[in-house]
């Protein structure tokens, strides 16, 4: 299985590139397959691959001994809101199925306590009372989840606090051990003496700031996906999720080289993906296709305890796995 993700993103990508071209017997499926293959080639990840995909040596393609700590950003809520979520194809992603989905999906596959970066704008009470009593954690992503490099440092500390007080009541009922942040998006800005600011007060504050070192992008997937879901096209549907699974395969081999290129060694990952329709319906298959390869899923604070993410400046440190896995996609490196 060490080629399989390769192989399948190779098929995927030549499909793609080739057009559908249905013959006269299937041209009533033509519009539905041509508005998909749009839809999956106006990605930005897709056609990056598109571009490289003859540069894929699949050398890197192992999973065998990785070691990765799963996070989730965001949490769908237990009702969909029509009105609140107008413009938005995946808001009946809010169900309390999806919910149960994804606690499934982690218990099934005996993962470890996962931590989920909320932001109380959005938070379901409820429901995260439910995460943290199936022995999952929750950390702060700001109260509304907009990036540090769009605010002063003190409009973004005061959104940290602000989400702060709306999950202190989760706190009433439920030890928590660590004080957990992320950054929106992994992003900081440019602005040195703003990040300075902001990492002071997450210190003094006791937090742990976590960074990611394979983003998903899923939330490139996400609306096209409930797109085909609400139009009834369940072959778009399954196409879209399968190039999203090989892409996030694709993702984690190249992280794995990544690391080993800027590190000299193999890096415990931290994996982060968001919590939607797409990844409640994918999750349980993806943990256990990464299982299947080798993967072995480890405690976020595990993963922490690594020396890579030892540096003060661990967003930014964590963020190189990242670009440098973009380049080896687009084929830039």
């Amino acid at each position: 299985m060490k080629h399989s993700s390769i192989i399948a993103i190779m098929l995927i990508l030549l499909f793609l590139s080739a057009g559908c071209s249905a013959s006269r017997n299937t041209q009533t499926s033509k519009p539905e397959m041509t508005r998909c293959q749009e839809d999956l080639n106006a990605i930005p990840v897709v056609a990056a691959s598109l571009r490289a995909r003859t540069k894929q040596s699949g050398d890197e393609g192992a999973l065998n001994g990785m070691e990765i700590a799963l996070t989730l950003n965001w949490m769908v809520r237990s009702k969909a809101d029509p009105e609140r979520d107008l413009d938005d194809w995946c808001y009946t992603e809010n169900s309390r199925e999806n919910f149960e989905k994804l606690i499934a999906a982690l218990k099934q596959n005996s993962l470890p306590p996962t931590v989920d970066f909320l932001a109380g704008e959005s938070l379901d009470q409820q429901l995260q009372e439910e995460w943290l009593r199936s022995g999952n954690l929750i950390g702060n992503m700001t109260y509304a989840g907009l990036s540090v490099k769009k605010r002063s440092a003190q409009e973004f500390i005061s959104a940290l606090d602000k989400n702060e007080q709306a999950l202190a009541p989760l706190w009433v009922k439920f030890e928590r051990k660590q004080k957990y942040f992320r950054y929106p998006a992994l992003k900081l800005g440019l602005d040195e003496q703003r990040q300075r600011e902001v990492r002071a007060y997450l210190k003094q504050s006791g937090y742990v700031e976590v960074p990611a070192t394979i983003n998903s992008r899923d939330d490139y997937f996400s609306q096209p996906y409930c797109s085909a879901l609400a139009r009834g096209d369940v072959i778009c549907a399954n196409f879209i999720s399968a190039t999203f699974k090989s892409l996030l395969l694709d993702n984690t081999t190249k992280a794995r080289a990544a690391a080993r290129k800027i590190a000299g060694r193999d890096v415990k990952q931290i994996w982060s993906i968001g919590a939607s329709q797409l990844t409640c319906d994918l999750l349980s298959e993806l943990l256990q296709w990464c299982k299947a390869m080798g993967v072995r899923f480890i405690p976020l604070d595990e993963a922490l305890s690594d020396p890579f993410y030892a540096s003060e400046d661990v967003t930014n440190t964590a963020n190189q796995i990242i670009w440098e896995t973009r380049r080896a996609q687009s084929g830039t490196e």
